[in-house]
Order: structure tokens, then C-alpha cells, then sequence
């Protein structure tokens, strides 16, 4: 995904008409880049549901393993296949919830930005947004169940957050605010430090509950529901350390502000060591819940 690497692949793209993102996240950022680039139609079949990316006008890429959201690509259509969600690996499926429980921290981290008077002019709190947004992350966690199940319901609770929430990033004029924040924040900087590329749903649910107990706002009922929906946030499952965890953390308040990310907890919150361990004891108290046996990864 880094966008040097997409450029040097335009040319082969050249021949085409049309271009068809059919896969994970990846494939569906990958895609809306080229029709960008090319002024090519687009077309979107998600395969799993691991990230709201086929609702997102532009491309998620990275500049030096750095995320930027860019370009402009509008699909003619989004298809999904019941039968093909259903038989992808349920561990990505269910790290989908990754897209929607950011709601919660993102909308806090707004809040928290309005009280302290930090909102972006560009961005002024707005409650129909912040409202809107937790009452889909609200209803998500009341059908944690169908969402584990991967019932129709539950898929279809999944696919209402990620159309707002790809789709109101533009309409709200690519305001962020009430749909990421700490949570994505911890993401990027766990990539940006160890250069891993990770189920984004794990990454961002570990940065959830990190950021949640920074807000102290519903950490352990959050903690609870990841655990069980399944997704495992362990470090080890990401290929991580808690060394990594503990840096990535500690230096959280510096990577905000050196890339001016929009203002949250995170530019405030004294991180310590004390925090990192309640943060770990949490984790191993979520694993404790999760069965991470073959069958139930859908391998």
C-alpha cells in the first residue's frame, strides 16, 4: 500500500476500462486508487468484512508507512455475497467491529476536543453527526451476538456502520471526527513503528480499549464485547511484543502531534508504566473469554 509502489504499477493498469476491488481492505484501497489515477470506473466486492473501506470515497495508502487518506473514487456499485462473507475466515469478519466501536472513541474524542475549546474551525462539534454515529456503534454492541453468529442480522448491522461511516466522511465535509480517533491513532502508530501491516481490526480494537481507558468511559464493557465477538487484540496474534505496545503507547502523545492529528485524549493523556500494565491486564482478562482453536479462526 505504499503509494510509490501503486504509482509504479499504473502502467500495467493502462489497458483496462474498468477496475473491479475484490478482496479485503487492501484490494478495495488498491482499487479505488487506480480508478482515481486513471479516471477509470469502479467497481467494489468486498470478500470479507474487516473494514469499511468500499464505502470511502478515497484511498487509504501509506507515504513512508505513514496512513493518507487520498484521491476521489465514487463505485458504480458495491456487491456483496452472503455466501462468500459467510465462508471467509471468521477472525476477519468479526475484526470488522474494529470500523464501527471506533464510533464510541472517536465521538469522545470530539467531545473532549469541544470542551477544551480544540475543535478544528473546519470541523466544529456537531451532535447530529456525534449522535448518529453512537447509536450505529450503540445497536452494534447490542447485537454482539448476531455479529459473532455472522446471522444476517448481524452482518447487516456491520454493513450499516460501515456505509456511514465511509460514506458520511465525505458528506461531512471529510470530517473524521465522529467516526475515528485515539483508536486509529494507536493504529497508525504501531504501523509507523514496526512497519508491520496488520488485520485492521485487531489493531484498532487494541487501540479502542487503550483509548477508551484513557477517556475512563466503558473500557471494560468495550473490552468485554471484542472478547466476545472474538477478535483477538493479544500482541503475539499481530506478530507484536508488549515491548512494542508499551513504546508505541509512550510515544503516542509525541506521534499525534508530530503528525497533527486531530486533537483527542491522546495529546493530553500522561501515558505510564502503570497505565500499561492495567492496559496488558486487561487484554490477558479478554483472552481468558476467547477460544482460539483452528475451527474458529475458519481455517
Amino acid at each position: 500500500m505504499e503509494r510509490a509502489d501503486l504509482e509504479s504499477a499504473l502502467p500495467q493498469i493502462q489497458p483496462f476500462v474498468s477496475v473491479i476491488g475484490l478482496g479485503g481492505g487492501q484490494a478495495i484501497d488498491t482499487a479505488k486508487y487506480f480508478a482515481w489515477r486513471l479516471g477509470l470506473k469502479l467497481h467494489q466486492f468486498p470478500t470479507s468484512l474487516s473494514v469499511d473501506a468500499m464505502y470511502g470515497q478515497r484511498s487509504g495508502v501509506r507515504d513512508n508507512q505513514i496512513v493518507r487518506y487520498v484521491g476521489w473514487a465514487t463505485p458504480e456499485c458495491i456487491y456483496f455475497d452472503y455466501g462468500i462473507l459467510d465462508s471467509a475466515p471468521k477472525d476477519i469478519n468479526h475484526a470488522g467491529i474494529g470500523d464501527v466501536f471506533c464510533f464510541f472513541t472517536g465521538v469522545w474524542d470530539w467531545q473532549y476536543a469541544n470542551r477544551k475549546g480544540r475543535c478544528e474551525p473546519r470541523w466544529p462539534y456537531n451532535e447530529g453527526l456525534a449522535s448518529h454515529s453512537l447509536k450505529l456503534a450503540e445497536a452494534a454492541l447490542q447485537g454482539k451476538q448476531a455479529i459473532k453468529d455472522l446471522t444476517p442480522e448481524g452482518i447487516n448491522l456491520i454493513i450499516d456502520a460501515f456505509k456511514w461511516g465511509g460514506a458520511s466522511y465525505h458528506g461531512a465535509g471529510w470530517c473524521p471526527r465522529h467516526i475515528e480517533g485515539v483508536e486509529h491513532f494507536v493504529f497508525y502508530a504501531l504501523e509507523a513503528r514496526t512497519g508491520i501491516k496488520f488485520l485492521h481490526g485487531q489493531s484498532v480494537c487494541l487501540g479502542l480499549i487503550a483509548g477508551a481507558m484513557m477517556h475512563s468511559r466503558r473500557a471494560e464493557e468495550l473490552r468485554e464485547a471484542v472478547a466476545q465477538i472474538g477478535v483477538d487484540i493479544r500482541p503475539e496474534s499481530m506478530g507484536l511484543t508488549w515491548e512494542d505496545v508499551d513504546a508505541t503507547m509512550l510515544g503516542l502523545r509525541d506521534f499525534v502531534r508530530e503528525y497533527n492529528l486531530p486533537y483527542g485524549i491522546a495529546h493530553d493523556f500522561p501515558v505510564d508504566r502503570a497505565f500499561l500494565d492495567e492496559l496488558r491486564r486487561s487484554v490477558d482478562r479478554s483472552s481468558e473469554h476467547l477460544s482460539f482453536k483452528e475451527n474458529d479462526k475458519g481455517i
